[in-house]
């Protein structure tokens, strides 16, 4: 029946389900939701579609979908970006071998649309026209999520159905395919557990009985039995004589497998020092290489590869030992302990500690750059090329970085294709790649359409005007060509933004010495609009910060009410007078900083995690406070100047 969106062969007596009262009705109203073709085969390119027009997404500006599959008896998710194409919206997904059962979730911001009790579900045939195995234990478990542990909850409440049900199904699954008959024994057996009754718990005892018995039953088969009177019944007695009978008849099989590997895992937990936690880590590796078949036994088990990974790529970079850091990340799974090892063993030292130069990393991130486009070059799924893309902008920077910028073009213009500008750091790596090809024109572009976005860097600043001097020949009218290029929607969403910022609170006082050695009292400052920016020598956001201060402070220079202080505070330094002088006229800053040593005052004022930005206003009140730092010079300036120019006009 297309309207209950559940596609079966002629035999098998859908109707018995829920759609013999409705169907009639049902059959006037439109499809909500189909598949072209609509009996597909596996590994087909499916076309998705989507009316919204009778649902509660009608007026929806952007869909997608969570697409949860039953795939050879095991739950998958996907997610999906669907286009609107006329009145409809679609979304083209190639079909996984052996994906019996699929159930889509349509969602746009907070709306979310599961279809009801009817669903958006499709169970899928195979060549022979019988539905692919495991789709109607599947179908009938989607529904009793409730009764079967590990069952996703991806459908609307209304369309649970009872034990009897789920049994129901269970039956039609094995009239066509009998050989499933130990693989729906943990759907069977939770609907009878669930009933509760004598006569439900007799017949599971007697099909456990049976089923044990049987000649020449295979490991796999027995594993099912236990779980049944591990996890449903609870019967430890029987589970453990169970546990024996599987060890004594398989040696070498996957229940000694499975607890082998978990045995090792925890040598990796219980190792006291780094050299033996590296050490227990690659041998668990080497041990057990990763199988996306003994997933369940690890999530169930607490068997983490993305830990035993991490802890190999830190410890091998931080000894630079590439030998064993290429052996390792170069055959890295699952793909998400890529993120972690990325971030661990490149991002932090790279960027964060600075503790790394660009030579020294390259051959590292050139190992993990060979995996990562191995992953979206080989496996469908926005998951595997949202991993590429949000790492891209790394990749480009250590490349760029070494001046190999036809390589770093490749991946800087991947981020920027879903980035569209609104990144500062990236814009920065994306403009010095185009530079160094040479690609003026395309340069040009690039840093205009930063500046439109607001998302500059300091360094394109400084680009921009050599780049207007050389061709004007003089940096006459360098303002208003910038003013030209101004996004006026930009600019109304800071105007918005700052006006949300806005607050009213008491702000105490305090008095500091700056670095020459004078006073300075907030309480003093009444009547002036004061600028507030706490940080401390360690923090690189603070630093990365200061140009683009630096171009607020510039913008005020010659307005005697509006003063700015920066705050050193929570240093680690024992004397910062000497840093902070020699510092500021190194960077060319002309920053009156006062030195909270004993970070009383900035605790006082609720100052936690810096760089912490505050202004307080000509009566004395704190007007804005706002912790970070995004990365855009030109950003951070504006917000600045626009917060100044609130309070002047009396907000």
């Amino acid at each position: 029946m297309k309207n209950c969106m559940i596609k079966t062969t002629a035999v098998l007596a859908w109707t018995l389900l829920c759609c013999t009262a409705a169907s009639a009705q049902q059959q006037k109203q439109p499809q909500v939701f189909k598949v072209i073709p609509e009996f597909p085969k596996q590994q087909d390119t499916v076309q998705l579609v989507y009316d919204a027009r009778n649902t509660l997404l009608k007026d929806a500006k952007d869909i997608s979908a969570q697409l949860t599959g039953y795939t050879d008896f095991k739950w998958t998710t996907t997610d999906l970006k669907f286009t609107k194409n006329d009145s409809v919206w679609t979304a083209k997904y190639v079909l996984p071998a052996h994906l019996a059962l699929m159930n889509l979730v349509f969602k746009s911001d907070t709306l979310v649309d599961k279809g009801g009790e009817q669903t958006y579900s499709y169970i899928l045939s195979a060549n022979d026209k019988r539905q692919m195995s495991g789709g109607m234990v599947g179908w009938g478990m989607l529904r009793t999520p409730h009764i079967v542990a590990g069952v996703p909850y991806v459908v609307d409440t209304v369309a649970y159905k009872s034990n009897e049900i789920l049994l129901m199904w269970v039956k039609y699954e094995l009239q066509y395919h009998p050989e499933n008959r130990f693989r729906v024994l943990y759907a069977a057996a939770s609907a009878l557990k669930h009933m509760n009754t004598p006569e439900s718990l007799a017949k599971l005892d007697r099909e456990l009985n049976s089923l044990e018995q049987m000649p020449n039953i295979k490991e796999e088969d027995l594993l099912e039995i236990y779980r049944v009177y591990k996890d449903i019944l609870k019967d430890a007695a029987k589970a453990e004589a169970l546990q024996q009978k599987i060890v004594a008849q398989f040696p070498k099989g996957q229940y000694v497998k499975d607890q082998q590997r978990l045995a090792d895992f925890k040598l990796i937990q219980q190792a006291k020092t780094d050299d033996e936690r590296l050490k227990a880590a690659m041998d668990f590796i080497d041990k057990h290489p990763y199988e996306e078949a003994e997933d369940a036994f690890n999530e169930a088990n607490r068997i983490s590869y993305i830990s035993a990974y991490w802890i190999i790529s830190v410890y091998t970079s931080m000894k630079k030992d590439l030998s064993n850091y290429s052996k390792y990340m170069s055959k890295i799974a699952p793909y998400e302990a890529l993120s972690n090892v990325i971030y661990r063993s490149l991002e932090v030292p790279y960027l964060s500690q600075k503790s790394i130069g660009p030579a020294e990393i390259l051959p590292y991130a050139r190992v993990i750059m060979e995996r990562l486009n191995y992953y979206k070059d080989n496996f469908q799924g926005d998951k595997y090329a949202t991993l590429y893309y949000s790492n891209a902008p790394l990749f480009a920077k250590i490349l760029v970085d070494n001046k190999l910028y036809d390589e770093a073009f490749a991946y800087a213009a991947a981020a920027q294709s879903t980035a569209s500008y609104k990144n500062a750091n990236l814009n920065d790596t994306y403009v010095r790649v185009l530079e160094g090809q040479g690609k003026t024109k395309e340069l040009q572009m690039a840093l205009e359409q930063s500046y439109a976005m607001n998302q500059s860097s300091t360094y394109m600043l400084e680009l921009m005007k050599k780049i207007y001097n050389a061709k004007n020949k003089s940096d006459k009218g360098y303002e208003q060509y910038l003013a030209s290029l101004k996004n006026a929607d930009k600019g109304k969403e800071l105007k918005e933004k700052v006006q949300n910022l806005l607050i009213n609170k008491n702000m105490p006082d305090f008095e500091l010495l700056d670095q020459h050695g004078k006073k300075v009292r907030l309480s003093a400052q009444k009547g002036k609009i004061v600028v507030l920016d706490f940080w401390a020598s360690w923090c690189a956001p603070c630093k990365g910060a200061f140009p683009g201060m630096k171009l607020a402070v510039d913008h005020f220079k010659n307005d005697p009410n509006v003063v700015f202080y920066f705050i050193n505070t929570q240093e680690r330094k024992p004397d910062m007078k000497e840093y902070v002088t020699n510092y500021m006229k190194e960077n060319g800053y002309p920053f009156t900083v006062l030195l909270d040593t004993d970070s009383k005052a900035s605790k006082a004022a609720g100052v936690g995690p810096i760089p912490h930005k505050m202004v307080v206003g000509p009566n004395g009140k704190l007007r804005f406070s706002e912790v970070g730092y995004m990365g855009s010079t030109s950003e951070l300036a504006d917000e600045i100047i626009e917060m100044v120019n609130m309070l002047k006009a009396g907000k």
